[in-house]
């Protein structure tokens, strides 16, 4: 069990030293929860009566409240928060003072709306001139739909996600989950890390202008190239990747098979026959790649009249045995109790005093031998740290934020 500790408590790792400045919403949340785990000091600018995100679902035991979003839990393990009203002249000018103890501002604000509150990145430069900046927004700040709406699903249909996936006879269909919004976060992280390092070498720091659309569009492999030669739009190809490729369902959930000629075609079919089955595969001709897929129909019944009276554990335990590239579709249940993630300490508990329990967290995907990653600290309680902050740190009297709490600025 890991209990959470204080935010520098982990010198060695990458980011330790540098201070993040996070007003975000959901566009930049894994942003700078990357940092954060990374050993950045991350501290949430949040308006008094908190974040968007603490006011979504699911909640810890299903009982709404600020302080037990499971979504906000999720994105801000290492993060501290404050509060103050960006609104008002007085939360203006305490940002101001917090810029210039800071490395990297995080922000999601449409264009233009930094800029009215005098808090854009011109005037936040000639405060900290090595601050560098990260704007994440839908379409980027230049360009005709700079000032246009978006949502996730917007973002992955503008950016052409959303019209390669689903079946080719029906209606595009978006991923699961905001994968919009996290592949937006994650060029936002990888671009301030980018300019950090520059920032090492040169002293200057630099405004990052990050467009949801454009992030999605990078994800989009070949469907450029595919029209710009050949002039033909890729379309969705659903259960069937290439010949061979499926998703199947089990008698308990589904299973991923792919089995090439190159990938063990050969060994699917010699199972099959091994259990009296696959007659309608077992001429040699579908060993040719082009052949099956030109009879994919045959292909794909075979194989799920095969599978659905077999549990996906037996049929993933066979298949590793026959050396065949197949592997369960694993739900939330078998990701928890998976021995591959078990053995690799991916998920850790962290200690939430306030509720008298322990909760487990998704943990780092990768292992760093010499900046160790830590999850270091649970996720902070609404302006948990504005003591810490602005009387400890920018010396403001209790008196003094006492009244800027009565004003609404805190």
């Amino acid at each position: 069990m890991m209990t959470a500790t204080p935010h520098d408590d982990n010198p060695d790792a990458m980011l330790s030293g540098y201070r993040v400045l996070d007003l975000c919403d959901e566009k930049g949340l894994l942003c700078t929860k990357l940092m954060a785990d990374l050993g950045a000091e991350v501290i949430v600018v949040e308006p008094p009566e908190g974040s968007a995100a603490r006011f979504r679902s699911p909640f810890y035991h299903d009982q709404p409240d600020r302080e037990t979003s499971l979504y906000y839990w999720y994105f801000h393990t290492n993060k501290r928060s404050i509060t103050f009203n960006l609104e008002l002249p007085d939360g203006q000018a305490l940002f101001k003072s917090l810029v210039q103890t800071a490395d990297v501002v995080v922000e999601t604000f449409a264009p233009g709306e930094l800029d009215r509150l005098g808090l854009d990145y011109e005037h936040l430069h000639a405060l900290k001139p090595d601050l560098i900046m990260t704007s994440i927004t839908n379409f980027g700040r230049q360009g005709p739909y700079r000032h246009y709406q978006a949502s996730d699903l917007i973002g992955l249909s503008m950016g052409g996600l959303t019209y390669l996936c689903g079946e080719p006879d029906g209606p595009p269909v978006p991923p699961g989950g905001e994968q919009g919004y996290q592949l937006t976060a994650l060029n936002g992280a990888m671009s301030t890390l980018i300019a950090l390092w520059h920032r090492e070498m040169t002293g200057q720091g630099q405004h990052i202008d990050v467009s949801m659309q454009a992030a999605v569009v990078n994800t989009l492999e070949t469907s450029h190239q595919t029209f710009d030669f050949n002039r033909e739009i890729r379309t969705r190809t659903g259960r069937q990747r290439q010949a061979a490729a499926f998703i199947l369902p089990c008698l308990d959930g589904f299973i991923a098979v792919l089995s090439t000629s190159r990938m063990g075609w050969p060994r699917l079919v010699e199972w099959l026959r091994d259990e009296g089955e696959g007659e309608a595969i077992a001429d040699p001709q579908f060993t040719d790649d082009f052949y099956r897929f030109e009879h994919e129909d045959i292909v794909h019944q075979t194989l799920r009249d095969f599978f659905a009276t077999r549990s996906k554990q037996a049929i993933y335990d066979e298949a590793q045995r026959r050396r065949l590239p197949l592997a369960p579709v694993n739900t939330a249940r078998d990701l928890a109790e998976s021995p591959q993630l078990q053995a690799r300490d991916f998920f850790v508990e962290v200690e939430h005093p306030g509720l008298g329990a322990i909760v487990p967290y998704p943990g780092a995907p990768y292992g760093l031998s010499e900046t160790p990653w830590r999850l270091r600290r649970r996720p902070p309680s609404l302006g948990e740290d504005n003591d810490a902050i602005y009387v400890r740190e920018l010396g403001l009297s209790r008196d003094a934020v006492s009244a800027l709490r009565a004003g609404g600025i805190l």
